[in-house]
Protein backbone atom coordinates (compact mmCIF):
# COMPACT_ATOMS: atom_id res chain seq x y z
CA UNK A 1 0.00 0.00 0.00
CA UNK A 2 1.61 3.43 -0.95
CA UNK A 3 2.49 5.73 1.49
CA UNK A 4 -0.34 7.83 3.45
CA UNK A 5 -2.95 5.27 2.37
CA UNK A 6 -4.57 3.56 5.06
CA UNK A 7 -7.89 1.31 5.15
CA UNK A 8 -9.95 1.66 7.81
CA UNK A 9 -9.56 -2.00 9.30
CA UNK A 10 -5.55 -1.30 9.40
CA UNK A 11 -6.17 1.79 11.26
CA UNK A 12 -8.10 -0.16 13.75
CA UNK A 13 -5.43 -2.96 14.05
CA UNK A 14 -3.14 -0.59 14.43
CA UNK A 15 -4.75 1.34 17.25
CA UNK A 16 -5.55 -1.77 18.79
CA UNK A 17 -2.07 -2.70 18.88
CA UNK A 18 0.88 -3.01 21.51
CA UNK A 19 4.39 -3.47 21.89
CA UNK A 20 5.75 -4.36 24.69
CA UNK A 21 9.00 -2.58 26.20
CA UNK A 22 11.77 -3.89 24.98
CA UNK A 23 14.94 -3.34 26.28
CA UNK A 24 17.59 -1.69 23.56
CA UNK A 25 20.93 -1.98 24.05
CA UNK A 26 23.08 0.19 22.24
CA UNK A 27 26.43 -0.75 20.07
CA UNK A 28 29.12 0.61 22.92
CA UNK A 29 27.01 -1.16 26.05
CA UNK A 30 26.97 -4.11 23.97
CA UNK A 31 30.22 -4.12 22.93
CA UNK A 32 31.38 -3.60 26.96
CA UNK A 33 29.28 -5.96 28.26
CA UNK A 34 30.37 -8.79 25.68
CA UNK A 35 34.21 -8.20 26.17
CA UNK A 36 33.74 -7.51 30.50
CA UNK A 37 31.63 -10.81 30.27
CA UNK A 38 34.19 -13.02 28.55
CA UNK A 39 37.10 -11.68 30.64
CA UNK A 40 34.73 -12.52 33.78
CA UNK A 41 34.06 -16.13 32.35
CA UNK A 42 37.44 -16.50 31.16
CA UNK A 43 39.05 -15.73 34.60
CA UNK A 44 36.53 -17.56 36.37
CA UNK A 45 37.45 -20.96 34.48
CA UNK A 46 40.73 -20.24 34.89
CA UNK A 47 40.38 -19.46 38.65
CA UNK A 48 38.30 -22.50 39.30
CA UNK A 49 41.04 -24.29 37.57
CA UNK A 50 43.87 -23.06 39.68
CA UNK A 51 41.95 -23.35 42.95
CA UNK A 52 40.93 -26.91 42.15
CA UNK A 53 45.18 -27.57 40.89
CA UNK A 54 46.30 -26.02 44.00
CA UNK A 55 44.00 -27.72 46.53
CA UNK A 56 45.42 -31.08 44.81
CA UNK A 57 48.65 -30.43 45.22
CA UNK A 58 48.83 -28.64 48.53
CA UNK A 59 46.46 -31.77 49.98
CA UNK A 60 49.06 -33.69 48.32
CA UNK A 61 52.16 -32.23 49.62
CA UNK A 62 50.40 -32.29 53.77
CA UNK A 63 49.80 -35.77 52.71
CA UNK A 64 53.07 -36.82 51.52
CA UNK A 65 54.37 -34.83 54.82
CA UNK A 66 52.07 -36.47 56.72
CA UNK A 67 52.91 -40.15 55.56
CA UNK A 68 56.84 -39.33 56.18
CA UNK A 69 55.84 -37.79 60.37
CA UNK A 70 53.82 -40.86 60.66
CA UNK A 71 56.61 -43.17 59.43
CA UNK A 72 59.40 -41.51 61.63
CA UNK A 73 56.94 -41.14 64.87
CA UNK A 74 56.24 -44.69 64.39
CA UNK A 75 59.40 -45.70 64.58
CA UNK A 76 60.64 -43.87 67.31
CA UNK A 77 57.85 -44.62 69.60
CA UNK A 78 57.95 -48.76 68.67
CA UNK A 79 62.00 -48.72 69.99
CA UNK A 80 60.95 -46.52 72.93
CA UNK A 81 58.30 -49.18 73.55
CA UNK A 82 60.80 -52.02 73.64
CA UNK A 83 63.47 -50.49 75.61
CA UNK A 84 60.66 -49.98 78.23
CA UNK A 85 60.01 -53.73 77.75
CA UNK A 86 63.77 -54.68 77.75
CA UNK A 87 64.07 -52.38 81.12
CA UNK A 88 66.60 -50.17 79.24
CA UNK A 89 64.30 -46.72 79.35
CA UNK A 90 66.13 -43.95 81.09
CA UNK A 91 63.48 -41.27 80.89
CA UNK A 92 60.13 -42.80 81.50
CA UNK A 93 58.40 -39.51 79.67
CA UNK A 94 60.12 -40.08 76.83
CA UNK A 95 57.60 -41.42 74.11
CA UNK A 96 55.97 -37.84 75.61
CA UNK A 97 58.82 -35.67 74.90
CA UNK A 98 59.18 -36.61 71.51
CA UNK A 99 55.87 -36.38 70.54
CA UNK A 100 55.33 -32.62 71.65
CA UNK A 101 59.49 -31.76 70.08
CA UNK A 102 57.20 -32.97 66.82
CA UNK A 103 54.60 -31.37 67.41
CA UNK A 104 56.38 -27.99 68.23
CA UNK A 105 58.69 -28.34 64.86
CA UNK A 106 55.12 -29.08 62.67
CA UNK A 107 52.61 -26.49 65.07
CA UNK A 108 51.43 -25.09 61.28
CA UNK A 109 50.17 -28.26 60.48
CA UNK A 110 49.65 -30.96 63.16
CA UNK A 111 46.58 -30.76 65.40
CA UNK A 112 46.55 -33.76 67.49
CA UNK A 113 48.25 -37.16 68.18
CA UNK A 114 46.78 -39.96 69.50
CA UNK A 115 49.24 -43.48 70.51
CA UNK A 116 47.29 -46.51 71.46
CA UNK A 117 47.90 -49.95 72.15
CA UNK A 118 47.04 -53.12 70.21
CA UNK A 119 43.59 -53.31 71.89
CA UNK A 120 42.63 -49.54 70.98
CA UNK A 121 43.02 -47.84 74.05
CA UNK A 122 44.96 -44.32 74.39
CA UNK A 123 48.27 -44.25 76.58
CA UNK A 124 49.30 -41.40 74.71
CA UNK A 125 47.85 -38.22 73.39
CA UNK A 126 48.50 -34.40 73.22
CA UNK A 127 44.76 -33.55 74.49
CA UNK A 128 45.40 -35.44 78.09
CA UNK A 129 41.58 -35.98 78.64
CA UNK A 130 41.90 -38.78 75.26
CA UNK A 131 43.90 -40.82 77.82
CA UNK A 132 42.83 -43.99 78.88
CA UNK A 133 39.65 -43.75 76.58
CA UNK A 134 38.80 -46.28 73.45
CA UNK A 135 40.20 -44.69 70.42
CA UNK A 136 37.36 -45.82 67.04
CA UNK A 137 39.94 -45.43 64.53
CA UNK A 138 42.81 -47.57 65.80
CA UNK A 139 44.26 -49.84 63.14
CA UNK A 140 44.97 -53.33 63.95
CA UNK A 141 47.75 -56.11 63.51
CA UNK A 142 45.75 -56.86 59.85
CA UNK A 143 47.25 -53.51 58.73
CA UNK A 144 50.69 -53.47 59.90
CA UNK A 145 52.06 -55.03 56.67
CA UNK A 146 50.27 -51.53 55.09
CA UNK A 147 51.57 -48.15 53.86
CA UNK A 148 49.99 -45.57 56.94
CA UNK A 149 46.40 -44.79 56.11
CA UNK A 150 45.16 -41.38 55.64
CA UNK A 151 41.26 -40.02 55.41
CA UNK A 152 39.72 -36.84 55.84
CA UNK A 153 37.14 -35.66 58.45
CA UNK A 154 36.14 -32.37 60.84
CA UNK A 155 37.68 -31.56 63.55
CA UNK A 156 35.97 -30.41 66.83
CA UNK A 157 35.98 -27.06 66.05
CA UNK A 158 34.81 -27.73 62.14
CA UNK A 159 38.18 -27.45 60.72
CA UNK A 160 39.18 -29.82 57.89
CA UNK A 161 41.71 -32.62 59.45
CA UNK A 162 43.70 -34.94 57.06
CA UNK A 163 44.47 -37.92 59.43
CA UNK A 164 47.44 -39.97 59.05
CA UNK A 165 47.11 -43.75 60.96
CA UNK A 166 50.48 -46.12 61.09
CA UNK A 167 50.66 -49.17 62.96
CA UNK A 168 53.16 -49.69 65.72
CA UNK A 169 55.49 -52.60 65.80
CA UNK A 170 55.88 -55.93 63.08
CA UNK A 171 52.87 -58.82 62.21
CA UNK A 172 54.44 -61.42 65.18
CA UNK A 173 55.13 -58.20 67.61
CA UNK A 174 52.04 -55.59 67.14
CA UNK A 175 52.25 -53.16 69.69
CA UNK A 176 49.15 -50.39 68.95
CA UNK A 177 48.30 -48.25 66.26
CA UNK A 178 49.56 -43.77 65.50
CA UNK A 179 47.05 -41.60 64.46
CA UNK A 180 48.25 -37.92 63.67
CA UNK A 181 46.12 -35.05 62.53
CA UNK A 182 47.25 -32.29 60.06
CA UNK A 183 44.85 -29.26 59.57
CA UNK A 184 43.66 -28.69 56.16
CA UNK A 185 43.25 -25.37 57.19
CA UNK A 186 45.99 -23.78 55.64
CA UNK A 187 45.16 -25.17 52.34
CA UNK A 188 41.62 -23.56 52.18
CA UNK A 189 43.11 -19.57 53.19
CA UNK A 190 45.78 -20.31 50.23
CA UNK A 191 43.25 -21.33 47.60
CA UNK A 192 41.31 -18.39 49.22
CA UNK A 193 43.61 -15.98 48.41
CA UNK A 194 43.99 -17.39 44.90
CA UNK A 195 40.46 -16.73 44.44
CA UNK A 196 40.85 -13.30 45.95
CA UNK A 197 43.60 -12.51 43.69
CA UNK A 198 41.90 -13.85 40.55
CA UNK A 199 39.09 -11.74 41.11
CA UNK A 200 41.49 -8.88 42.02
CA UNK A 201 42.88 -9.52 38.47
CA UNK A 202 39.95 -10.03 36.84
CA UNK A 203 38.45 -6.34 38.30
CA UNK A 204 41.78 -4.29 37.13
CA UNK A 205 41.34 -6.85 33.58
CA UNK A 206 38.10 -5.34 33.36
CA UNK A 207 39.34 -1.91 33.76
CA UNK A 208 41.88 -2.13 31.82
CA UNK A 209 39.14 -3.53 29.01
CA UNK A 210 37.16 -0.61 29.54
CA UNK A 211 39.88 1.94 28.80
CA UNK A 212 40.77 0.15 25.93
CA UNK A 213 37.06 0.15 24.60
CA UNK A 214 36.31 3.22 24.97
CA UNK A 215 39.66 4.24 22.99
CA UNK A 216 38.13 1.10 20.27
CA UNK A 217 34.88 2.86 20.24
CA UNK A 218 36.45 6.55 19.57
CA UNK A 219 38.60 5.02 16.79
CA UNK A 220 36.42 2.50 14.98
CA UNK A 221 32.84 2.25 16.32
CA UNK A 222 32.34 6.18 16.66
CA UNK A 223 31.91 6.01 12.92
CA UNK A 224 29.54 3.14 12.84
CA UNK A 225 27.57 5.08 15.55
CA UNK A 226 28.11 7.97 13.67
CA UNK A 227 26.39 6.29 10.10
CA UNK A 228 23.71 4.72 12.18
CA UNK A 229 22.56 8.20 13.21
CA UNK A 230 22.43 9.60 9.80
CA UNK A 231 20.54 6.85 8.51
CA UNK A 232 18.01 7.42 10.95
CA UNK A 233 17.81 10.96 9.87
CA UNK A 234 17.40 9.46 6.59
CA UNK A 235 14.59 6.69 7.69
CA UNK A 236 12.78 9.98 9.25
CA UNK A 237 12.56 11.53 4.82
CA UNK A 238 15.27 14.03 5.05
CA UNK A 239 17.09 12.45 1.91
CA UNK A 240 19.77 15.80 1.70
CA UNK A 241 21.62 13.83 4.36
CA UNK A 242 24.92 12.60 3.91
CA UNK A 243 27.58 10.23 5.94
CA UNK A 244 31.41 11.71 6.30
CA UNK A 245 33.58 8.67 5.16
CA UNK A 246 36.68 8.83 8.47
CA UNK A 247 38.21 5.56 7.41
CA UNK A 248 39.29 3.60 4.48
CA UNK A 249 38.22 0.24 5.86
CA UNK A 250 34.90 -1.54 5.41
CA UNK A 251 33.13 1.38 7.31
CA UNK A 252 34.49 3.75 4.91
CA UNK A 253 33.44 1.43 2.02
CA UNK A 254 29.77 0.97 3.85
CA UNK A 255 29.71 5.36 4.39
CA UNK A 256 30.25 5.51 0.32
CA UNK A 257 27.69 3.09 -0.39
CA UNK A 258 24.73 4.59 1.68
CA UNK A 259 25.83 8.76 0.08
CA UNK A 260 25.39 6.76 -3.27
CA UNK A 261 22.08 4.95 -1.66
CA UNK A 262 21.18 8.59 -0.80
CA UNK A 263 21.97 10.41 -3.89
CA UNK A 264 19.88 7.87 -5.98
CA UNK A 265 16.88 8.17 -3.69
CA UNK A 266 16.86 12.17 -3.54
CA UNK A 267 16.93 11.66 -7.42
CA UNK A 268 14.53 9.07 -7.69
CA UNK A 269 12.26 11.32 -5.31
CA UNK A 270 12.95 14.72 -7.39
CA UNK A 271 11.53 12.86 -10.36
CA UNK A 272 8.57 11.11 -8.23
CA UNK A 273 7.72 14.65 -7.28
CA UNK A 274 7.59 15.96 -10.82
CA UNK A 275 5.67 12.94 -11.91
CA UNK A 276 3.40 13.13 -8.94
CA UNK A 277 2.68 17.02 -9.99
CA UNK A 278 2.24 16.41 -13.48
CA UNK A 279 -0.68 13.41 -12.62
CA UNK A 280 -1.96 16.25 -10.23
CA UNK A 281 -1.80 18.51 -13.22
CA UNK A 282 -3.11 16.02 -15.44
CA UNK A 283 -6.27 15.22 -13.00
CA UNK A 284 -6.85 18.80 -12.21
CA UNK A 285 -7.52 18.97 -16.00
CA UNK A 286 -9.65 16.60 -16.26
CA UNK A 287 -11.92 17.67 -13.49
CA UNK A 288 -11.89 21.28 -15.30
CA UNK A 289 -13.22 19.62 -18.11
CA UNK A 290 -15.92 17.87 -15.82
CA UNK A 291 -16.80 21.36 -14.33
CA UNK A 292 -16.92 22.92 -17.80
CA UNK A 293 -21.04 21.80 -17.93
CA UNK A 294 -21.13 24.18 -14.98
CA UNK A 295 -18.89 27.03 -15.91
CA UNK A 296 -21.00 27.03 -18.65
CA UNK A 297 -24.32 27.37 -17.07
CA UNK A 298 -22.72 29.88 -14.90
CA UNK A 299 -21.67 31.84 -17.76
CA UNK A 300 -24.63 31.38 -20.59
CA UNK A 301 -27.63 32.88 -17.72
CA UNK A 302 -25.59 36.09 -17.30
CA UNK A 303 -24.83 36.22 -20.93
CA UNK A 304 -28.50 35.76 -21.84
CA UNK A 305 -29.83 38.18 -19.32
CA UNK A 306 -27.16 41.12 -20.65
CA UNK A 307 -28.54 40.31 -24.19
CA UNK A 308 -31.64 40.86 -22.68
CA UNK A 309 -31.01 44.13 -21.43
CA UNK A 310 -29.19 45.18 -24.34
CA UNK A 311 -32.42 44.45 -26.58
CA UNK A 312 -34.75 47.03 -24.34
CA UNK A 313 -32.17 49.32 -24.33
CA UNK A 314 -32.23 49.26 -28.10
CA UNK A 315 -35.60 48.85 -28.19
CA UNK A 316 -36.53 52.22 -26.28
CA UNK A 317 -32.95 54.32 -26.57
CA UNK A 318 -34.18 57.67 -24.94
CA UNK A 319 -35.43 55.94 -21.99
CA UNK A 320 -32.67 57.06 -19.26
CA UNK A 321 -34.41 55.33 -16.31
CA UNK A 322 -34.51 52.18 -18.22
CA UNK A 323 -31.20 52.70 -19.76
CA UNK A 324 -29.52 53.01 -16.49
CA UNK A 325 -31.21 50.29 -14.66
CA UNK A 326 -30.29 47.96 -17.38
CA UNK A 327 -26.54 49.21 -17.53
CA UNK A 328 -26.60 48.10 -13.48
CA UNK A 329 -27.15 44.75 -14.55
CA UNK A 330 -25.00 44.41 -17.59
CA UNK A 331 -22.49 45.26 -15.16
CA UNK A 332 -23.28 42.64 -12.11
CA UNK A 333 -23.46 39.97 -15.20
CA UNK A 334 -20.38 40.45 -16.53
CA UNK A 335 -18.82 40.84 -12.64
CA UNK A 336 -20.51 37.57 -12.51
CA UNK A 337 -19.04 35.71 -15.35
CA UNK A 338 -15.89 37.43 -14.65
CA UNK A 339 -15.62 35.60 -11.26
CA UNK A 340 -16.47 32.34 -12.98
CA UNK A 341 -13.85 32.28 -15.39
CA UNK A 342 -11.16 33.67 -12.66
CA UNK A 343 -12.15 31.02 -10.25
CA UNK A 344 -12.04 28.32 -12.42
CA UNK A 345 -8.45 29.60 -14.05
CA UNK A 346 -7.17 29.70 -10.67
CA UNK A 347 -8.17 26.47 -10.21
CA UNK A 348 -6.51 25.20 -13.17
CA UNK A 349 -3.19 26.61 -13.21
CA UNK A 350 -0.18 25.01 -12.19
CA UNK A 351 1.92 25.52 -9.40
CA UNK A 352 4.43 24.90 -6.97
CA UNK A 353 3.72 23.46 -3.73
CA UNK A 354 3.43 26.43 -1.00
CA UNK A 355 2.77 25.67 2.78
CA UNK A 356 0.19 28.02 4.59
CA UNK A 357 -2.39 28.43 7.40
CA UNK A 358 -5.22 27.07 5.03
CA UNK A 359 -8.65 26.21 6.91
CA UNK A 360 -9.85 22.96 5.84
CA UNK A 361 -13.55 24.70 6.12
CA UNK A 362 -13.03 27.06 3.68
CA UNK A 363 -11.59 24.68 1.48
CA UNK A 364 -15.06 22.50 1.52
CA UNK A 365 -17.02 24.83 0.75
CA UNK A 366 -14.76 26.47 -2.17
CA UNK A 367 -15.30 23.28 -3.44
CA UNK A 368 -18.72 22.63 -2.75
CA UNK A 369 -19.05 26.39 -4.94
CA UNK A 370 -17.20 24.41 -8.07
CA UNK A 371 -19.33 22.00 -8.25
CA UNK A 372 -22.55 23.48 -7.33
CA UNK A 373 -24.14 22.65 -11.08
CA UNK A 374 -23.12 18.58 -10.59
CA UNK A 375 -24.60 18.42 -7.12
CA UNK A 376 -27.95 20.52 -8.49
CA UNK A 377 -28.37 18.70 -11.35
CA UNK A 378 -27.86 14.87 -9.94
CA UNK A 379 -29.88 15.85 -6.70
CA UNK A 380 -27.22 15.76 -4.12
CA UNK A 381 -28.26 17.71 -0.54
CA UNK A 382 -25.12 19.00 0.56
CA UNK A 383 -24.98 19.04 4.59
CA UNK A 384 -21.96 20.87 6.57
CA UNK A 385 -20.61 19.50 9.78
CA UNK A 386 -17.74 21.70 10.53
CA UNK A 387 -15.39 22.14 13.16
CA UNK A 388 -16.26 25.71 14.82
CA UNK A 389 -12.89 26.10 15.10
CA UNK A 390 -11.63 26.58 11.41
CA UNK A 391 -9.71 23.24 10.93
CA UNK A 392 -6.79 25.32 10.34
CA UNK A 393 -3.75 23.08 9.16
CA UNK A 394 -0.21 24.06 7.11
CA UNK A 395 -0.57 23.29 3.77
CA UNK A 396 -1.05 24.28 0.36
CA UNK A 397 -4.23 26.24 -0.32
CA UNK A 398 -5.01 24.81 -3.96
CA UNK A 399 -3.83 21.12 -3.40
CA UNK A 400 -6.13 20.88 -0.73
CA UNK A 401 -9.10 22.24 -2.89
CA UNK A 402 -7.83 19.68 -5.21
CA UNK A 403 -8.23 16.87 -3.00
CA UNK A 404 -10.88 17.09 -2.18
CA UNK A 405 -12.14 18.28 -5.54
CA UNK A 406 -11.48 14.89 -6.22
CA UNK A 407 -13.27 12.84 -3.29
CA UNK A 408 -16.43 15.29 -4.03
CA UNK A 409 -16.52 14.42 -7.84
CA UNK A 410 -15.79 10.88 -6.71
CA UNK A 411 -18.82 11.12 -4.17
CA UNK A 412 -21.11 12.83 -6.94
CA UNK A 413 -20.16 10.02 -9.75
CA UNK A 414 -21.65 7.45 -6.79
CA UNK A 415 -24.60 8.80 -6.36
CA UNK A 416 -26.37 9.78 -9.75
CA UNK A 417 -29.93 9.41 -9.07
CA UNK A 418 -29.30 11.59 -5.98
CA UNK A 419 -28.46 11.06 -2.22
CA UNK A 420 -26.55 12.85 0.97
CA UNK A 421 -23.50 14.38 0.84
CA UNK A 422 -21.69 14.90 4.37
CA UNK A 423 -18.74 16.95 4.97
CA UNK A 424 -17.23 17.05 7.90
CA UNK A 425 -14.20 18.76 10.13
CA UNK A 426 -12.73 17.56 13.66
CA UNK A 427 -9.67 19.16 15.21
CA UNK A 428 -7.57 16.48 17.74
CA UNK A 429 -4.72 17.10 19.84
CA UNK A 430 -2.57 15.47 17.06
CA UNK A 431 -4.37 15.61 13.98
CA UNK A 432 -6.79 17.45 11.94
CA UNK A 433 -9.50 15.56 9.95
CA UNK A 434 -11.94 15.63 7.53
CA UNK A 435 -14.62 13.08 6.04
CA UNK A 436 -16.33 13.23 3.04
CA UNK A 437 -19.36 10.56 3.07
CA UNK A 438 -21.58 9.87 0.87
CA UNK A 439 -24.92 7.31 0.46
CA UNK A 440 -24.33 6.39 -2.90
CA UNK A 441 -23.67 2.43 -4.25
CA UNK A 442 -20.16 1.71 -2.03
CA UNK A 443 -16.89 0.41 -3.28
CA UNK A 444 -16.75 -3.25 -3.30
CA UNK A 445 -14.74 -5.36 -1.01
CA UNK A 446 -12.36 -7.03 -3.77
CA UNK A 447 -11.38 -3.81 -5.64
CA UNK A 448 -11.04 -1.73 -1.99
CA UNK A 449 -7.46 -1.81 -1.84
CA UNK A 450 -6.70 -1.22 -5.28
CA UNK A 451 -9.01 2.42 -5.49
CA UNK A 452 -5.72 4.40 -4.80
CA UNK A 453 -3.63 2.84 -7.45
CA UNK A 454 -2.75 5.35 -10.82
CA UNK A 455 -5.49 4.96 -13.68
CA UNK A 456 -7.06 2.17 -11.94
CA UNK A 457 -11.21 3.12 -12.16
CA UNK A 458 -14.56 1.39 -12.80
CA UNK A 459 -16.09 3.46 -15.14
CA UNK A 460 -16.69 3.32 -18.83
CA UNK A 461 -13.66 4.91 -21.44
CA UNK A 462 -13.91 8.36 -21.62
CA UNK A 463 -15.70 9.14 -18.46
CA UNK A 464 -12.77 9.18 -16.31
CA UNK A 465 -8.55 9.31 -15.98
CA UNK A 466 -8.53 6.67 -13.26
CA UNK A 467 -6.09 8.94 -11.59
CA UNK A 468 -8.58 11.06 -8.76
CA UNK A 469 -7.89 8.98 -5.84
CA UNK A 470 -4.21 8.51 -6.45
CA UNK A 471 -3.70 11.59 -7.27
CA UNK A 472 -5.79 12.48 -3.71
CA UNK A 473 -3.33 9.97 -1.98
CA UNK A 474 -0.15 11.68 -3.14
CA UNK A 475 -1.70 15.25 -2.36
CA UNK A 476 -2.31 13.43 1.45
CA UNK A 477 1.14 12.02 1.75
CA UNK A 478 3.30 14.97 0.32
CA UNK A 479 1.21 17.05 3.26
CA UNK A 480 2.62 14.30 5.93
CA UNK A 481 -1.10 12.56 6.43
CA UNK A 482 -3.16 9.11 5.59
CA UNK A 483 -5.96 8.64 3.54
CA UNK A 484 -8.18 5.77 4.27
CA UNK A 485 -11.32 4.37 3.23
CA UNK A 486 -14.49 3.04 5.00
CA UNK A 487 -17.34 1.95 2.47
CA UNK A 488 -20.27 -0.58 2.57
CA UNK A 489 -22.47 -1.36 -0.58
CA UNK A 490 -25.51 0.14 -0.76
CA UNK A 491 -24.88 1.78 2.27
CA UNK A 492 -22.32 4.45 1.05
CA UNK A 493 -18.89 5.37 1.49
CA UNK A 494 -16.57 7.38 3.66
CA UNK A 495 -12.99 8.92 2.50
CA UNK A 496 -10.93 10.19 6.12
CA UNK A 497 -8.25 12.44 5.23
CA UNK A 498 -6.42 12.78 8.83
CA UNK A 499 -3.51 15.54 8.57
CA UNK A 500 -0.44 17.06 11.00
CA UNK A 501 -1.98 19.76 13.24
CA UNK A 502 -0.08 22.43 13.35
CA UNK A 503 2.48 23.43 16.42
CA UNK A 504 1.59 24.44 19.76
CA UNK A 505 2.12 28.07 19.20
CA UNK A 506 0.53 28.05 15.25
CA UNK A 507 -3.07 28.99 14.23
CA UNK A 508 -6.55 26.86 15.20
CA UNK A 509 -8.87 29.44 14.19
CA UNK A 510 -10.24 30.29 11.14
CA UNK A 511 -8.08 31.61 7.99
CA UNK A 512 -9.77 33.88 5.69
Amino acid sequence: MPRGRLSAGDRGRLGDSWVGPVIRLGLRARFFLYSNSLIAATMTIVTLFAMVHERNSQHEAIDQRGRSIADAMAILITEALVQEELGHAGDPDYIDKSISQIVIRNQDLMRYVVVCDPDGRVFHATDRLLIGGFFPRALGPEAVSLLPVTGNRLGADGDRILEVRATLGTTPDFRGSLAIGFSLEPVERRVANLARRAIIAAIILMLVNSVLTAVYVETLIRPILSLNQTMKRAALGNLGVRASARTGDEVGELTGAFNRMMDELEAADDREKVQRAQLAHTEKMAAVGTLAAGVAHEVNNPLAGILACIENMKADPEDAETRDRYLDLIVDGLNRIERTIATLLNFSRQREMTLEETSLNHNLKHVVELVGYQLRRAGIEVRFDLDPGGAVVLADHFQMEQLFLNLVLNAVQSMPRGGDLVLRTRVGEESIVAEVRDSGSGIPEEIRDRIFDPFFTTREVGEGTGLGLSVSDSITAAHGGIIGVRSTLGVGTIFRVELPAPPEDGPRGEVS
